[in-house]
Parts: structure tokens; sequence; C-alpha cells
């Protein structure tokens, strides 16, 4: 093999230092006895050269290493970067779960203005065709034991249950609750966060006046209930409507509105017009809305989630990008004589191609999924620390492969460069360099 002149030719038997080569490359004045042994690639490779994994793993991993500084902080950056990145898919991803779990067979019926409705709407409302259910709601806020305790109270019949389906209520806690006059079903995360038992009297405060003059309502506990579509989520505390309207001093016969089931889904929005038009002359008209429409209603009330979680999270990728493709450019560039070197042992250009995108993929796929298990490990925590918050965020499985392909991409693109560089290396030029 013909050499440039001035340069040393290093005998194939010789032990060589990869991180060594540009030294070595520079003059015969540096020996490769001069090398460590941690960096005696050829004499590894020599034991075993039939293994492409002996082959090539330790040449990524020396290569990663080579300043230990530089990939420490790369690494943690990537780390942060997917942390933020599987927050902000956790959000997206919650949302458009309770949009999904939104059922389309069931509507809402509200106040079209503010205020509430008459209770003798619901018979009318029931005597439409293709109604399945109807059932009346009022609500009672206030909170337990410190404001900073607030809960809500709905406030209806045993029809609720009819009408949502996805409460897991069984027939005798419903019957419970109709003969019980103060009786209250509570959701199981409500009751587990304020440790409340079957049998404990539950004193609620709030600004409704009872006709004893005490603004304290009394209930007893009857049992809990769980919605079905987010398990471990259900906060409701569903309690008698005849209690609260024979109690209370203000706003008797009415109702907050009405959830109203139907027999066709592809029909509901038919139905919902038929209700409107059925109060539209009165002195509370009514507006009908899907149940889905709603949902979706309430999210966009907070902006565009999806848009602005997945800008942010484009945009972190994307200056992710220039960090690890800057790194590997740096990498490279300071290697060009050891590359140069390794194509005269026998290296093709595949291989270093390889080697290159392996040293990308490693640094990114490693620390990528380090961030991603890190959020998955804390959500468990944060229901601890702020339950409110957390319920709002999910983060499954598909949502984390989906994060470790962008790590996946992010590699990829960071290393095309710097692998293409390589392989068209020049050897005389890198060598002499040029």
């Amino acid at each position: 093999m013909h050499f440039p002149q001035g340069r040393t030719h290093v005998a194939s038997k010789a032990p060589v230092c990869l991180n060594g080569l540009e030294r070595m490359a520079g003059g015969p004045q540096y020996e490769a006895a001069e090398c460590s042994s941690r960096c005696d690639v050829t004499l590894l490779l020599s034991r075993n050269p039939s293994s492409p994994a002996m082959k090539y793993i330790p040449l990524i991993w020396a290569g990663l290493w080579r300043k230990p500084a530089r990939t420490i902080f790369t690494g943690l950056s990537i780390i942060a970067a997917f942390i933020l990145f599987g927050i902000l898919s956790a959000i997206d991803a919650g949302f458009e779960h309770r949009i999904e779990m939104a059922h389309l067979d069931r509507m809402i019926v509200a106040p079209r203005f503010a205020g509430t409705l008459p209770y003798s709407y619901g018979d009318k409302i029931a005597a439409l065709p293709g109604i399945l259910v109807i059932a009346p709601q009022a609500g009672l806020g206030g909170y337990y034991q410190d404001r900073k305790n607030v809960v809500g109270v709905a406030a209806t019949d045993a029809r609720y249950f009819a009408a949502r389906p996805d409460l897991d209520a069984t027939p005798q806690q419903i019957t419970a609750l109709t003969n019980t006059k103060t009786g209250v079903l509570v959701g199981i995360k409500t009751a587990l966060k304020y440790e409340w038992k079957i049998g404990d009297k539950i004193a609620i405060n709030t600004a409704t006046p009872q006709l004893n003059g005490s603004q304290v309502w009394t209930f007893d506990m009857l049992g809990t209930v769980e919605n079905t579509d987010l398990p471990g989520e259900a906060t409701v505390i569903i309690a008698n409507y005849k209690y609260l309207d024979d109690a209370r001093t203000t706003d008797k016969g009415t109702v907050a509105g009405f959830i109203v089931r139907v027999e066709d889904p592809s029909r509901a929005a038919d139905t919902g017009v038929a209700i409107d038009k059925l109060f539209a002359n009165s002195s509370a008209p009514t507006r009908t809305v899907l149940e889905k429409a709603n949902a979706t209603s309430s999210v966009a009330q907070l902006g565009d989630v999806s848009v602005l979680t997945r800008g942010i999270g484009g945009a972190v990728l994307f200056m992710l990008l220039f960090l690890t493709g800057n790194t590997m450019m740096q990498s490279v560039r300071e290697r060009i004589p050891e590359f140069a070197v390794m194509k005269t042992l026998g290296f093709s250009d595949v291989g270093l191609l390889a080697l290159v995108f392996g040293e990308a993929v490693l640094l990114c796929a490693f620390a990528g999924a380090t961030g991603l298990a890190i959020v998955k490990m804390a959500f468990p925590l944060a229901r601890k620390v702020a339950p409110d918050v957390s319920a709002l965020l999910l983060l499954p499985w598909s949502v984390l492969g989906f994060g470790f392909c962008c790590a996946l991409i992010v590699a990829f693109a960071a290393g095309l460069f710097p692998a293409l560089r390589v392989k068209r290396l020049n050897v005389v030029d890198a060598l002499a360099g040029r």
C-alpha cells in the first residue's frame, strides 16, 4: 500500500490506538506503545474478527466517551428535552382522551342564558320521540372543612345512573340512595382523598342557605362509585334532588340542567334541535349540546391545546436536532485522521457510516428513553402531590413509543451529515491535514 511521503506506515501486527491515530499520523515520534490498553481496538478485532458486535460496539462506546464532559452534558440536554416532550405529550393525550370518552348518545340540556330551568321541563323532554332517559341535575358547591378543599355535589335522582352507565353504582346502592334522603354516593377518588368511609357524616359548607338558616349541608355516605371510562378518576358526589329542593330557600323547583340519553346517536343532533324548539318562546329557553361537543368546547376555552403542545414539542425537538448535530459534527471533525487510518486498516465506507450513526443512535436513544422513563415514573408521585392537575395527564405506551421514534429520527438527522463526511473521506487528504 502506498502512503504519502513523510508519513509513517504502522505495521498491521502492532497494536493501534484509534483514539491516538491522529498523533501517530503526525510523524514517527509517536509510537503505538504510547496508547493505553483501553484504546487497543485492533488487538480486540484480531481476537474476534468475525463478530460485528465485537467489531463496532467498542468503537462506538470509545467514540462517545472520547470527550466525557461533552457526552454527559449533551446527554443531560437530551434527557431534559424529552422530559418536557413527555409532559407536553401527556397534556395533549389527556385532553384528547377525555374528548374521546364523551358519549355520542348523551346530551346536556342547559339554560340558553344564565339562570336555571324549571324541573317540569323534564317531563316534556321525556315525551319527545327518541329519548331513552332524562335525569335532572342541580348543583351544590362548597368546601369540606377547609376552603381549599373545594367539592361539588350533584343533586339528582335514580335516573341519573341510567343516563350515565359509565358509573358502576349497584342496584342496592341506587335503592339505598333513593330511600335515604340525606344519602350520597361518592366517587372513589374523592372518597380516598378525604378518607371517607361508609356511614360517615359529611358536612359541606356552602353559600346556599337552608330553611333552618344553616349553610352547612350534612350528608350520609352510603358507598363509592367508579367511572369505568376513567378508572380511579371519579370525583362526583351524588345526592338526592328532593333533599336539596325541600331544604333550600331559593330556586325551588328548578335545576341547573338535564342529562339526556337518546336511543339513536345518529339522530342526537336532530333531537337536540327539537328540545330547543320546544322551549324557544318560553321565559327559560334551553341550549342542548352533545356531550362530545360540550367536552370539545370546554377544552377550546383553554385555547388550542393540541397546537400549543405540539408546537412547543416540535420546537424542542428542532433545537435538540441542532444541539446533537453540532456535537456529532465536532466529534467527527476531531477524529478525521483516525477515520482515515481506519480506512487504511480495511474499514469500509459503509462500516464507518454505520459507526457514526451508531454513536448518534446510542446517545439519543438512551438519553431520550431515560427522559421518557423519568416522566412515566414521576406520574404516580404527581398524582399524590397534585391530583387535580395530574388527572388531566395521560401517558400511554403509544405516546412513549412515539417519543422513542422521535429520538431515533433526531439521531438519524443529527448523524447524517457527519456520517456522509466520513464516508466520502479521502485518506491521503485527511492524513495530510487538508
